[in-house]
């Protein structure tokens, strides 16, 4: 195949250029779209008991890891660590932490950034989650 282009430049690019090419671009802009697929296929995939456990070991890091710290946690074939970026007293003067989430299965993970704070029955909720993966535009 030859392409020809303005100021008489001529450029020849073979077919396995071309290929070898095609596959670059795919690999760069596949996990652009990947992360929330990523993101559904671990939790959807998650058994009830991991999803218990995964909470379980959160709550566990939330009330007794201090700030910077990091907790980490096993289930089957599921992993992660949580780790607390820092305490602070909200409008209500209740507890709040904002944290960092990592969920582990085999090869594939997902970030996240959340913040809960404590409720007046002293239980922890969530008021925000976001995936650390996904690119800022």
């Amino acid at each position: 195949m030859k392409m020809i282009f303005n100021h008489n430049l001529l450029l020849t690019i073979t077919k396995p250029q071309l290929i070898l090419g095609f596959c670059f671009l795919f690999l760069f802009i596949s996990p652009l779209y990947s992360n929330e697929e990523l993101e559904e296929k671990l939790y959807s995939k998650m058994t009830e008991y991991n999803a218990e456990k995964a909470v379980e070991n959160l709550l566990i890091a939330l009330d007794t890891i201090e700030d910077g710290s990091k907790y980490t946690w096993a289930s089957a074939s599921y992993e992660g660590y949580i780790i607390p970026i820092n305490t602070i007293i909200n409008e209500e003067g209740y507890f709040c932490r904002n944290y960092m989430e990592v969920l582990i299965r085999r090869s594939e993970y997902n970030i996240y950034e959340n913040k809960a704070c404590r409720d007046h029955d002293g239980e922890w909720v969530w008021f925000e989650t976001t995936s650390a993966n996904k690119s800022s535009n």
